[in-house]
């Protein structure tokens, strides 16, 4: 097969998908069974879409969808140069660099639209430091190969180099994260959580590994909703009150694993019972809302709330 003709496989399949993305959802299994690809070509069509600056959700397994508020007809072009313009974007992330930005400064500004053009306006944080095209290909060929990487990682206690046995890539809040166990670990040794962008060099090692069980991974993962919640050990039950816009935001929203909101009683005040790994799943949310929110057990969350509070007011 010429590079041509890859390339022009690519394309359409990338045109194809970004026209389905319009529409609606898209499965990938049925994107394979479609084009008779494999998964993980299709994972990585996907990847080039959302690296390209098209914002997806992925609302359950195996589907991906255009994030609120994304649409091929905010943009100033056709979804054919659009659809080149994701490939050329894969082109320039290989020359990285000043390249690299350059590029998506282009596409940013070739695809803008004026606000009124859209319904929607997406509201959040946006990644700083997506997960670059090479530390992409080179977590993705470790993993289905169960090869062994060496890094480069800038802790906040600072650079140090770190070789891993990777498991699976996370993302969280815009950020990207690679989830692995030490090399030099023990059995039963737990998971770390790599940021991808604090990550300053990356080498496949020739070492395999022989991963563990996916029945502890999705076990570890569990019902996180936040990288925090992506934890091994034990477990805290957790009880919150919630009133005014507070108890509304809760009612309407799963934020908390395992959450739990009681009907609203004559006041309209909720409780908010969940099932968290790590406090700073929670914590964030009760600094935010309080004093809508307030801790009702247990006890010592109540005052490690009250340390941070008065940490920040003795600064």
């Amino acid at each position: 097969m010429s590079k041509t003709e890859s390339g022009d496989k690519k394309y359409y399949r990338v045109l194809n998908i970004l026209n389905r993305l319009n529409e609606g959802p898209v499965r990938v299994a049925g994107l394979c069974a479609e084009f008779n690809i494999s998964e993980r070509s299709i994972q990585r069509d996907i990847e080039r879409i959302n690296l390209t600056g098209f914002q997806l959700d992925t609302p359950s397994k195996g589907v991906y969808m255009f994030a609120p508020g994304v649409s091929l007809k905010t943009f100033n072009l056709t979804s054919e140069q659009l659809s080149v313009l994701v490939l050329m974007r894969e082109m320039a992330a290989g020359m990285g660099g000043a390249i690299t930005e350059a590029f998506d400064k282009v596409f940013a500004r070739a695809t803008k639209a004026p606000g009124a053009d859209s319904l929607f306006y997406a509201i959040g944080a946006k990644s700083l430091n997506p997960l670059t095209r090479r530390f992409y290909e080179d977590i993705v060929f470790a993993l289905e190969n169960r090869k062994k990487l060496q890094l480069l990682y800038a802790s906040a206690s600072g650079p140090r180099e770190h070789t891993v046995c990777p498991v699976k890539i996370l993302t969280s809040e815009s950020f990207f994260y690679l989830m692995a166990i030490p090399d030099s670990a023990v059995k039963g040794a737990k998971f770390i959580k790599y940021r991808v962008d604090r990550i300053k060099s990356l080498k496949v090692l020739p070492d395999e590994f022989t991963p563990p069980p996916q029945t502890l991974i999705k076990k570890t993962i569990g019902s996180a909703t936040t990288i925090w919640g992506v934890n091994e050990g034990k477990t805290e039950k957790i009880i919150l009150k919630a009133v005014g816009a507070a108890a509304d935001f809760m009612l309407n929203k799963e934020i908390l694993p395992r959450q739990r909101v009681s009907k609203p009683g004559p006041d309209g005040a909720v409780t908010v019972s969940a099932t968290i790994h790590h406090r700073m799943e929670v914590v964030p949310l009760i600094l935010h809302w309080m004093p809508e929110i307030t801790v009702a057990e247990p006890e010592t969350l109540k005052t490690e709330v009250k340390n941070r509070i008065n940490a920040y007011l003795r600064k």
